[in-house]
């Protein structure tokens, strides 16, 4: 029993990539979607092609982002995003049992914003 997998949300690589290495060395299975991830430079040029995006589809990643967040036995995120406060606010929401609390990433959003 336990947890075995670790779904990591976010769109900095580097901040995910480091995530990915220490869920590892705890023998967890990181999960995390590849495409997601991207660097500033990559997030600064994305804004500027924002209307060649297909909405549809990212609107659909940022709510299957939200249900996995929400449903995880653990919640680990940053208060920073809406994205997550949302996922962390449906867990509490639909909570049945004592649920352990969350683990937040602010502290190193702030430091590699």
């Amino acid at each position: 029993g336990g947890v075995t997998d670790v779904f990591i949300g976010g769109d900095d690589a580097e901040t995910v990539d480091l995530f990915k290495g220490a869920v590892v060395a705890f023998g967890l299975r990181p999960m995390v979607d590849e495409e997601e991830a991207r660097t500033c430079v990559d997030n600064s040029a994305m804004m500027l092609l924002s209307h060649h995006h297909n909405i549809t589809r990212y609107a659909l990643d940022a709510i299957c982002n939200v249900e996995l967040l929400s449903s995880a036995d653990y919640f680990m995120g940053t208060f920073g995003s809406h994205l997550s406060r949302l996922a962390y606010e449906l867990r509490i929401g639909r909570a049945d049992r004592f649920l352990a609390p969350p683990l937040t990433l602010d502290v190193l959003w702030f430091v590699n914003p």
